[in-house]
């Protein structure tokens, strides 16, 4: 048994080859699996080795799943499991209300000289909204997305 995928996950291809060994009279039927991880220059970012047995493949895997979930979440505390790289704020998907909508217009347009990226951010953060949602919805007050301070010129 050969196999062999490659997957882009985020920025990075991971790979991995898995070749299995055929039981001997003093081994049992393994598993030769290879894992490989490279950012989008090239640098490797994960790799390793295991030789598991066939027996053992059930318990390995839910084994190396529990542990580097439980890495993920140690090393990069906003780690929520497979998937989803980040929790979604607390407002995502809602619908803006009016009140929000006068508050996000009013901190845009007194924010003249401050830039736009950074100041989408903490309205995000302040508005538990993603840095998407609150520049979709900047336009729709009369504000350019672009210049913090500016409306939008009339059509």
């Amino acid at each position: 048994m050969d196999f062999h995928n490659e997957v882009r996950v985020g920025q990075h291809i991971y790979g991995v080859t898995a070749k299995g060994e055929p039981a001997s009279e003093d081994q049992p039927a393994t598993v030769a699996v290879e894992f490989t991880g490279a950012d989008a220059d090239g640098r490797v970012v994960a790799e390793g080795n295991l030789l598991i047995t066939i027996d053992g493949l059930v318990d390995a895997n839910a084994f190396l799943a529990q542990t580097l979930d439980g890495l993920a979440a140690l090393h990069a505390p906003w780690a929520t499991g497979r998937g989803r790289s980040r929790p979604r704020p607390p407002n995502a998907g809602r619908p803006w209300t009016e009140a929000d909508g006068e508050r996000l217009r009013e901190r845009w347009l007194s924010s003249v000289g401050e830039t736009a990226s950074r100041l989408i951010g903490e309205l995000g953060e302040e508005f538990g909204r993603t840095r998407g949602a609150v520049r979709a919805q900047l336009p729709r007050l009369g504000c350019d997305p672009d210049v913090p301070g500016r409306v939008l010129a009339a059509a």
